[in-house]
């Protein structure tokens, strides 16, 4: 199953919304049982930072109005936090190690 992913943005205004794709200054919940994934989550945000500059307003489904900047850092916290729990399932590390 594909989940589909619904951004706007109001280019007159520069004005991104990105509805529960993008959780502000927080971790998203990703809904893995109804087809969502950490990897589609960084892939949507690296396209919205393909539409956007440094003065676009962005509106989180969760948290508070955000910025590219913003954006950024949370798709490197995304990317980080993967390729940590990616290395400790390769260590095989217990579900404690993990955490």
């Amino acid at each position: 199953m594909q989940i589909q992913i619904v951004i706007l943005y109001f280019t007159n205004n520069n004005v991104l919304h990105m509805g529960d794709t993008y959780f502000s200054m927080r971790y998203p919940y990703i809904d893995l049982k109804s087809g969502a994934s950490v990897h589609g989550y960084i892939e949507a945000h690296k396209r919205a930072l393909l539409l956007i500059d440094e003065h676009t307003k962005i509106i989180p489904g969760h948290g508070t109005s955000s910025n590219k900047k913003e954006l950024e850092t949370n798709v490197l916290m995304l990317e980080n936090t993967q390729n940590s729990v990616l290395k400790a399932i390769k260590d095989e590390k217990t579900l404690e190690g993990v955490i």
